[in-house]
């Protein structure tokens, strides 16, 4: 009897990040475009396991400095649109992210160590991602 391609153990690679509930800032299009980073940081995980992560670094890179223009351009909208009081901060906290996202993804396409690009965006999901925009989540949710 054939084997199954689900019961030959090759799908058996753990996730680097699991999408918990608490993740969730409560604004939908902000929560699916961070589970859509974390599908980026667990593919980069997943092609590193199998010993392809050299070879999509540049493609992960390329994708996640759009997704990262596209969602700080989302998140900004809503900061404006309710009068976040720190916007400005908000704001710099994005352009300080684009900045290091390109230092970063060049220095990791230079050394061939995707390693190093995965730390960084661990890194950044959790101080960015699960720790300041969880600052403004009760300001647009209420409206304040």
């Amino acid at each position: 009897m054939e084997k199954s391609i689900a019961n030959d153990g090759s799908f058996e690679h753990n996730i680097f990040i699991v999408w918990q509930p608490e993740y969730n800032l409560g604004i939908p299009i902000i929560d699916e475009q961070h589970k859509g980073i974390v599908s980026t940081i667990n593919s980069l995980f997943y092609a590193m396991q199998n010993k392809h992560g050299e070879s999509v670094l540049k493609s992960v890179i390329n994708m996640v400095t759009e997704y990262t223009h596209i969602h700080f351009d989302v998140e900004e909208s809503f900061l404006r649109k309710c009068g976040f009081t720190d916007f400005k901060k908000h704001q710099e906290w994005h352009n300080e992210l684009k900045r290091t996202l390109s230092n970063i993804g060049n220095k990791s396409l230079w050394d061939h160590n995707p390693q190093e690009f995965l730390n960084f965006l661990k890194n950044w999901w959790i101080d960015h991602i699960c720790e300041k925009d969880k600052i403004f989540r009760d300001y647009l949710l209420e409206g304040k």
